[in-house]
């Protein structure tokens, strides 16, 4: 497979997640959160406690039909921890069976740092949670499944569009030849297997894009989520690094796939670099 690389001097990407789910860490207890937090204080000084999120997995039989589950969980059950560093550029999310390195834009001169830095620092906060774990003798995690979510939001007023014809992304208008009806938003949803050289799936990314308002000014937004999916491509970490190394080409064609020819232009694609 070619990697898929592209440069934007000004891309829209606002956050980009790196997780690794895997078989439920035995032993792992309250107490664990507070004491991985000791070794990464000095670099992650905020805490929070969220809910626990539901591991996804692809599968490539039987039916693949969207769900949406209402999941009890008992009263003893782990929360998910976040820690943040000071200036809430990056989050660490940690459950008893869930890792995740955010990469998110703090401010509006903050740059993406491209996709090797954010990998190597997902990589390098997993290397400080598996020896977190050998010492404490809960180890070695056992991968299933891994992930990479780019979320990109999209002014419409930087493209002269609106919700029903936004100019930045690639959505089919909503036209009618009924008088009374007039277009007000559109949205695209799309799914695609991810194939080996054999023609085997390996993984699947999902695209979803949407109206949205901004939380800061309320302005009109396109939100474009993008999230690629598959099981490591072999035992040990070399293959949750070879299919992280697959997603991130994924996850970049759906996006140029997407977004038109004056967007990329708008976010100074880079070429030949």
């Amino acid at each position: 497979m070619k990697p898929v690389r592209p440069k934007f001097s000004d891309p829209p990407l606002i956050e980009r997640a790196i997780t690794i789910s895997f078989e439920p860490i035995e032993n792992f207890a309250i107490g664990h959160y507070g004491l991985f937090w000791q070794d990464i204080l000095a670099d992650f000084p905020v805490s929070e406690t969220q809910p626990l999120v539901t591991n996804e997995k692809e599968r490539f039989s039987g039916p693949q039909a969207v769900t949406h589950m209402i999941q009890l969980l008992p009263q003893d059950t782990l929360p998910r921890a976040f820690y943040r560093n000071a200036d809430r550029g990056e989050l660490i999310q940690l459950q008893p069976d869930r890792f995740s390195f955010n990469w998110i834009k703090a401010g509006d001169h903050d740059e993406y740092p491209h996709s090797e830095a954010t990998v190597d620092q997902f990589v390098k906060l997993l290397d400080r949670f598996e020896a977190f774990l050998a010492q404490h003798g809960l180890g070695p995690i056992v991968a299933i499944q891994c992930e990479i979510t780019n979320v990109n939001v999209i002014p419409v007023s930087d493209f002269g569009g609106s919700f029903a014809m936004p100019g930045a992304i690639k959505i089919p208008p909503a036209f009618s030849d009924e008088p009374f009806l007039r277009p007000e938003s559109a949205m695209l949803a799309t799914r695609h297997l991810i194939v080996a050289d054999d023609g085997s799936p390996v993984g699947r990314v999902h695209m979803h894009a949407q109206p949205s308002l901004r939380v800061s000014d309320g302005e009109e937004v396109y939100r474009l989520d993008i999230t690629a999916r598959g099981a490591p491509l072999a035992p040990e970490r070399g293959g949750v690094l070879a299919f992280l190394e697959v997603a991130v080409s994924a996850v970049n064609a759906v996006f140029l796939a997407t977004v038109t020819e004056d967007a990329r232009k708008v976010w100074g694609e880079q070429h030949g670099h």
